[in-house]
């Protein structure tokens, strides 16, 4: 499948579900909802037992989502008990929607953009009571500013978040120490990156065996939309409910450009059907590529990697870096049938259980403390707080709108495929871009 069709949660959890945003017969409308009991209150709504919904993450993750609910179990004894179900991404919200129409809503179920449709419709619950009456509200212990995009109407938060994922440049230590080159560092530029890459290229005869750079998550519209944003611009005005797409706009087109050249004019990184051969004979995770951008929840895999890596923070694009991030949580239907049980489970996982998330090493934790302990550094690669240090001004790599799916998948995807095939100039790659989502807003 091609990169640029895939989500960020397609690539940790398989193809996204097409019918996940329909949800026919489900909900009125109406995105206004009663805000639930705040946990200071002693009542208890709905039922003691909650079923948490997760889709599947490999069995290291999963087994990680295990003992955190066993840990909660133990915790809550006599008053709340939780247990979990894992569904592959495929079938996940395809599931989530069946339950809505039959008017049996799960619990709760980890976030993923597609929810957002779920808020239109009126289904979840307003969780602003319930965090701001928490530590989770507090923002000398929480990046506080980067929920604001779960706060769909403007003031209410829809969601309890638990940890966040950015974007860094990764790199292989023992190629560049066979090379040489210093190791990059906040203070490398794209130029820096390109000279490296051309030194760490390895060829017999003109076959390539090894390239210094892959374009990695450049290739997808998050991470390309990483080097408008640096330039001053963005795909679109905003990302929630956007009204605009400006993809015409010279520096959009320009970064358009850039990455395109990257593979073909420069050819510093390898094109389409190259980057499919050195996947296939391993990548970066196998010694195929010295340097890749990529999302911060590659970590896990590449832990496994035989060669020594690193991470440094997103390279500077024409003087400025900038990167995006997501959050990962929990969001509760307003028909719940363990309300309270779904809220204490939620807002455990993000406060209490942060440092043994950080011991983990899964997740990302979303409590300041956690994320900078010991705990946490131990074992990650050197350049990991260099590159969470960017987190206060990051920005959401999503789009909130009812279509967003459609407009990314079919209208983005494609024309990127074609932009990266050097079948479409950059020109005509923002053009035909900017018509065909402005149709779907």
């Amino acid at each position: 499948m091609n990169p640029a069709l895939l989500s960020r949660r397609t690539l940790l959890g398989g193809a996204v579900a097409g019918t996940a945003l329909a949800l026919a017969g489900c909900g009125t409308g109406n995105t206004q909802s009663a805000s639930v009991p705040a946990p200071t209150s002693t009542e208890v709504v709905g039922n003691s037992e909650v079923t948490v919904y997760a889709w599947t993450n490999g069995t290291t993750i999963d087994q990680n989502f295990k003992a955190s609910v066993d840990a909660f179990n133990k915790e809550f004894s006599g008053k709340f008990t939780a247990k979990i179900n894992f569904l592959p991404y495929d079938q996940y919200w395809q599931k989530i929607q069946l339950q809505y129409a039959a008017n049996q809503p799960f619990d709760m179920y980890y976030w993923d953009v597609q929810a957002y449709a779920h808020y239109k419709k009126g289904l979840l619950a307003n969780l602003e009571g319930v965090v701001s009456a928490t530590e989770l509200a507090d923002s000398s212990k929480y990046p506080v500013e980067l929920f604001n995009p779960w706060r769909f109407d403007g003031t209410n938060i829809y969601g309890i978040p638990e940890n966040i994922q950015s974007m860094s440049l990764f790199y292989n230590k023992a190629h560049f120490d066979d090379a040489g080159i210093s190791y990059p560092d906040a203070t490398w530029t794209w130029d820096k990156v390109q000279e490296a890459a051309a030194e760490l290229t390895r060829k017999s005869g003109n076959k390539v065996e090894r390239w210094g750079l892959d374009i990695g998550d450049l290739g997808v519209w998050w991470g390309l939309q990483t080097l408008a944003w640096a330039a001053g611009s963005a795909f679109f005005d905003k990302p929630l409910e956007p009204t605009a797409f400006t993809m015409t706009d010279p520096r959009v087109v320009e970064a358009l450009k850039f990455v395109q050249d990257l593979m073909w004019a420069k050819h510093i990184a390898p094109r389409p059907d190259e980057r499919d051969a050195a996947s296939q004979a391993g990548g970066f995770a196998g010694g195929m590529v010295s340097m890749m951008p990529g999302g911060t929840w590659n970590i896990t895999s590449y832990q496994q990697m035989k060669d020594g890596w690193d991470m440094a923070p997103l390279p500077l694009y024409q003087g400025k870096s900038v990167m995006p991030y997501w959050l990962g949580g929990w969001v509760i239907p307003q028909k719940s049938a363990a309300l309270s049980a779904a809220e204490a489970f939620a807002l455990w996982r993000a406060t209490k259980f942060q440092d043994q998330m950080a011991a983990d090493h899964d997740w990302i934790p979303i409590q300041n403390a956690a994320r900078e302990s010991d705990a946490m550094l131990s074992g990650m690669p050197d350049g990991f707080k260099a590159a969470m240090a960017a987190l206060p001004s990051a920005q959401i790599g999503d789009l909130y709108t009812a279509n967003s799916q459609k407009i990314l998948n079919e209208v983005y995807g494609p024309a990127f495929d074609e932009l990266f095939r050097n079948k479409l100039s950059p020109q005509d790659a923002a053009n035909q871009i900017q018509e065909q989502a402005t149709a779907l807003l």
